[in-house]
């Protein structure tokens, strides 16, 4: 049987704790990182809901999320906030997420209607 590095219960409850403390660290930084790369300006790329569904929406207003936290969406103006993968604008019911292909999809209720837009970044 393998030895441990810690002796006693006290040394291995204080093992776990360490282990446990530094898990959201690590997913702090990668929020932060995230949060980088996602400030810039975001386009309409699709939207499905109400009499908008299948129509294009590439004239529609941009997003641009600012480095500092502030974002303005058309005449919306607000901050905004992503972790665990979760965008939230301060000005906005609902939320956003990044998909595998580094799309922004944002879901939010407007005038009783579903809206789920799929935003794409100009680099």
């Amino acid at each position: 049987m393998k030895k441990l590095p810690w002796k006693g219960l006290a040394g291995f409850i204080a093992g776990l704790s360490l282990i446990y403390m530094s898990m959201p660290a690590q997913a702090s930084a990668t929020d932060a990182q995230t949060s980088d790369s996602l400030a810039g300006v975001w386009f309409c790329q699709s939207v499905y809901g109400g009499p908008f569904t299948g129509r294009s929406c590439r004239t529609w207003p941009w997003l641009k999320l600012n480095i500092d936290k502030s974002y303005t969406w058309g005449s919306e103006k607000g901050t905004w906030e992503f972790k665990d993968n979760n965008l939230r604008l301060s000005a906005r019911k609902g939320k956003g997420r990044l998909n595998s292909d580094g799309q922004l999809i944002i879901e939010y209720e407007s005038k009783g209607i579903n809206y789920r837009q799929t935003l794409y970044k100009r680099n």
